[in-house]
Parts: C-alpha cells; sequence; structure tokens
C-alpha cells in the first residue's frame, strides 16, 4: 500500500470513528411516525373544545412561557419578562420568527387579543388566572404590558398556561364559535386529521421557530379501555401509552423492545366530600373519616410497597412542590375516628370511584377497608365516567354522591394561586370545586397570598391555606402521589423528555434537545421573577400541571375542566 492511499485510509477511518458518537447519539431520536394511545375524542382541540386533551391542545397551540424538564417556567414564546411599577407593569417581548400553521406572524397584537378574550369568554381553565390583569397594552410589533390590578407573585401561572391564538381567526366570532376547519396555533404539530370516534393525526411544522419536530406524524387512536389499550401496546399497535401505569402492567411491559421512564408526577389521589348534603355537611364527620385513614398503608397498598409513592400528608400540594407544608398536616389517629365514628353512628358510606382508573379503583378499595376497620360501614361503588360526572358536576343539577376518588390537578402543585380554582367560594372562579366547600377564611387566605410579594409571608400564608383545609374543614382528604411510570418503545423512538409533575407527552419530548440561542435560548433571556414561595425553582408555578389538565392525561371525570357558562 503506497503512502498516500494509507494516508487517505487513515483520514477516512479517523473520519467514521469521529462520526460514530454523533450517529448513536441520533439513533432513535427521530420517527417517521410514533403512535401515542388515547382514551377518547376530545373534540378539535381548540382551546374552547377540549375536555381532558390539554397535553394535545398545546402540540397545536403555543404559551408566552413553558416548563423545561425540572417543571420551571422558561421563556417560549417570549424572549424576555420584566418586571417595572413595583411588579404592577409586565412586559414581555416576543421572540422574532413564530409564525401561526397559516404562515401569518404571530405579533403582540395576537398575545392581547387572546388574553382579552380568555377574560371576556369564559373558559374555565384559563379565565380565573386572569383575576390579576386590569389591561394589556400593545408597545410595538413584539411587545406586550400587561397592567395589574396589584403585583402577582403567581403571574407566571397564566403566562405559562394560557395558549396565544390567531387573532385574525377568532376576531368577530359569535358566543360559543370556534374559527372553521382544523385547529389553527404557532405550535411543532398541525392536526391534519380527526376521525370521530377513531383518531387524530398530527403532522410537524416543519417552519417550527424553534427548531422542525423530531418525529414527522403523531397517530393517536382512540381507545377507553386501559387493558385493551396494554394489549394494543403489547401488540405493537401503538408505541406509547400516556397515563402511569400501575404495577402490575408495569411488570407486563418489561422485557426487550419496552422501556419505562419514572419521576415525579402532581398529579394526585384525594377522598373528596360532598359537603352540600349528610353526612358531610358535618364538619366532625369528615375530621372523623380524615382520621381513620393511615395514608401510607394506603399508598403502599394501591401503588404497590416496592414502588414509590408519596403519601399526600403536606397538604393539598405533592409534598416535593415548594409549597408543600413543612411537617405533616394529616394525622392518622386510629383510636380516635373509631370513638368519633361510633358516637356519630353515620349509615353506610358510599364511596364512588371510577371503573376506567384501576389506580383509583384500588385506592377507593383502600379507603373503604380503612374506614370498615375503624368501625364505619363503607361500599365502594364503581362507576363509569358518565355516571360519576353525573354524581359529582351535574350539568345545572344537583351533586349527589357522598364521596368519591378524585384526582389533584397538577396546576394546584405548580402555583399555589391555583388552589382557589379548587376550594373557592365563587363558583365561576371555581370550576373545580366539586365539594361545594365554601370559607370566608380560605377566600381571604387565598386572596392574601395571591397578593403577598414578600416570599417568607406568601409561604407562610399559603401554608395557612394547607392547614385549615387538611384540620380544619377537610373538604378532601388528600391520600397519595404515586410516582409516574410511562411506557413506550423504544425501538420506535427514544426522544422522550419527562417534565417533572407531568410525564413525557410533552411538546419538549419532540423538539431538538438543545435549543440554540439563535433560535432564542434562555441563556440570552432576562431572569424570571421567582419570588413566589411555590417552590421548585419556578416561582409561581411551583412545578406541572395537566395533564388533565396539564396534565398527566388521566381518564377520570373528576380531572376534567369542565366549562361552564
Amino acid at each position: 500500500m503506497t503512502r498516500a492511499r494509507l494516508l487517505t485510509c487513515l483520514i477516512v477511518a479517523a473520519a467514521s470513528l469521529t462520526a460514530l458518537p454523533a450517529q448513536a447519539q441520533e439513533e432513535g431520536n427521530t420517527a417517521e411516525r410514533v403512535r401515542i394511545a388515547w382514551p377518547r375524542d376530545d373534540g378539535t382541540l381548540t382551546p374552547y373544545t377540549y375536555d381532558v386533551g390539554y397535553p394535545l391542545m398545546t402540540l397545536i397551540y403555543d404559551t408566552l412561557l413553558w416548563r423545561d424538564e425540572g417543571g420551571s417556567a422558561e421563556e417560549w414564546l417570549a424572549r424576555q419578562i420584566r418586571n417595572t411599577e413595583a411588579g404592577r407593569r409586565v412586559t414581555v417581548t416576543l421572540r422574532e420568527g413564530a409564525r401561526f400553521h397559516d404562515g401569518r406572524p404571530l405579533t403582540a397584537e395576537d398575545v392581547k387579543f387572546s388574553y382579552d378574550y380568555f377574560a371576556e369568554r369564559y373558559q374555565s381553565r384559563f379565565t380565573p388566572q386572569l383575576q390579576a390583569i386590569e389591561s394589556v397594552d400593545v408597545v410595538d410589533e413584539l411587545t406586550v404590558a400587561f397592567n395589574l390590578e396589584y403585583p402577582s407573585p403567581g403571574f407566571n401561572l397564566p403566562l405559562s398556561d394560557v395558549p396565544i391564538l390567531p387573532r385574525h381567526l377568532w376576531e368577530g366570532l359569535g358566543p360559543g364559535e370556534t374559527p372553521p376547519g382544523m385547529p389553527v396555533g404557532s405550535g411543532p404539530y398541525r392536526l391534519v386529521e380527526r376521525s370521530p370516534g377513531e383518531r387524530y393525526v398530527f403532522r410537524a411544522n416543519d417552519d417550527y421557530f424553534l427548531g422542525q419536530p423530531r418525529v414527522a406524524t403523531l397517530e393517536l387512536p382512540f381507545d377507553s379501555d386501559f387493558a385493551g389499550t396494554v394489549r394494543s401496546l403489547l401488540n405493537r399497535d401503538v408505541d406509547m401509552i400516556p397515563v402511569t401505569l400501575p404495577q402490575g402492567t408495569q411488570d407486563d411491559v418489561t422485557g426487550p423492545g419496552f422501556r419505562i421512564d419514572r419521576g415525579v408526577l402532581y398529579s394526585g389521589t384525594a377522598l373528596t366530600f360532598n359537603v352540600r348534603k349528610p353526612p358531610f355537611d358535618s364538619v366532625r364527620a369528615r375530621r372523623a373519616i380524615s382520621s381513620a385513614l393511615d395514608l401510607q398503608r394506603i399508598a403502599d397498598n394501591t401503588v404497590g410497597a416496592n414502588e414509590r409513592a408519596f403519601q399526600a400528608d403536606r397538604g393539598y400540594v405533592h409534598p416535593r412542590s415548594g409549597a408543600a407544608s413543612e411537617g405533616p398536616l394529616h394525622r392518622f389517629e386510629p383510636e380516635r375516628a373509631r370513638s368519633e365514628l361510633a358516637a356519630l353512628d353515620l349509615p353506610q358510606i358510599r364511596v364512588l370511584a371510577p371503573d376506567n382508573d384501576p389506580i383509583r379503583n384500588v385506592a377507593g378499595q383502600q379507603v373503604v377497608l380503612a374506614l370498615t376497620r375503624a368501625g364505619a360501614d363503607a361500599e365502594l361503588v364503581t362507576v363509569t365516567p358518565g355516571e360519576l360526572n353525573a354524581a359529582v358536576d351535574p350539568e345545572g343539577g344537583t351533586p349527589t354522591f357522598e364521596a368519591a376518588i378524585a384526582s389533584i390537578p397538577p396546576l394546584a402543585s405548580y402555583s399555589a394561586d391555583y388552589l382557589p380554582v379548587v376550594f373557592g367560594s365563587d363558583e365561576r372562579q371555581a370550576p373545580l370545586n366539586y365539594s361545594g366547600y365554601s370559607s370566608e377564611e380560605f377566600d381571604r387566605l387565598a386572596a392574601r397570598a395571591a397578593r403577598e410579594t414578600n416570599p417568607r409571608e406568601r409561604s407562610q400564608t399559603i401554608r395557612s391555606e394547607l392547614r385549615l383545609l387538611a384540620q380544619e374543614d377537610v373538604p378532601v382528604v388528600p391520600l397519595f402521589y404515586p410516582e409516574g411510570a410511562f411506557v413506550y418503545r423504544d425501538s420506535i423512538y427514544q426522544g422522550w423528555t419527562y417534565i417533572e409533575g407531568t410525564g413525557i407527552l410533552d411538546k419538549r419530548s419532540f423538539l431538538p434537545r438543545e435549543i440554540s440561542a439563535e433560535a432564542g435560548a434562555r441563556p440570552n433571556a432576562a431572569p424570571i421573577d421567582r419570588a413566589s414561595g411555590s417552590g421548585g425553582g419556578i416561582g409561581a408555578l411551583g412545578l406541572v400541571a395537566l395533564s388533565m389538565l396539564g396534565l398527566v392525561v388521566i381518564v377520570l371525570v373528576l380531572g376534567v375542566v369542565r366549562r361552564r357558562p
């Protein structure tokens, strides 16, 4: 071999070796198609037509901020956030290059229009978050300013949750109307097919301002049966299940070709009382039931003693949330429970649980066993989602349930400013208040926390809210938060990103791993005010969710944000 040929071979070999790590890194991180199981047809997935499909809606629509892997709210459509006038004016500078799917540029006019629209036309997830806004000003094409009625340390919540609508399509619509055709947003995917009762199909927005998505097509076949969904995964008919798996199911999908990503999950499980009617219009009865519940035992027996589950003893937020109480609030007092329940002589307690959610079904069984051990007459009643909804949150009717196993929305752990949505007295501002709880003291504390700019004082006020709920009034008993466990076929796609609090069904899972500074990465952006006491390094957001809201997608009527007029 000549010296020249040898040199050439060495150069080629060296180039090949240099290229190998990049090739290995990219292998499995792109895909032409990924199939994701989905529980049901959820409408056209606009902000006014979805129910449980917030993660899908946010593939289509963008927000000003979005959560990173640690759950922190980071700039997204926004390039910079500035607070002035003692926190009463929040100025947002948008990135250049963001466009809607029809090619129109996204501008400050669209941002102002969107926030004004949600303030004027009620939407149960977004409208309650906008109470602090007095007005919205367009400063220039890429700058918008929010004028607040009071300094709001929790204002990161609406900035990271409210979708931006294209003004040119939504302006002038009548009440209840949405733009015709498929939804148009600025997000990384377009909904190109909705086959009622069958599936959704999304196509990548190749001109997305933060980079071309790594999966070309997302298909979401509908299947409301959890066991059937697992069979579809085992048969290679779907590639990912967007709900956390119970231990038994995890055992079924271990082995070559499957991978489970685990992490913190902010979607928890609670026992909710109907405080409007006997027996749980009595706070004494609610406290007696609460004291009969050993939360760790319920968590271990529901999720599995060998699996990680957090007992929800720090209040109505995840124990890892910065808003959580510094010490346990729940009191398991079996002797007191037996004595109180004997004195109260309650009629049979019917605990409702959804028949399509294995984790919450077992949680209901464990609650009933605990009450039986304490001497109560309790029965678990499993019902369909429609029956559960009719009992808990009937349209225009009176709730008939006594007690029910409910989901805890992730947003409550992201931001304590979301607690009034679940427990506030104003029905319009509290669409998730299924218990019927009403308390002037809670409303006072929540209003104080929303306006408190001193981090220490804000944290103390939030913890007073949690203590009032857990020990004094007890409209619900938070039970546990399971560890998130999400399964996918790693031979199809490996690029999933676990977002702390909600799991892997998130737009970040489909975007380039590294968003360059040139595309508007965080290193060149101004820091966001994080003095909220919500913890997790997210300021007002604390940490996700979703979901379903935010969700992790849990097929459970109590996790659905209903659109009340």
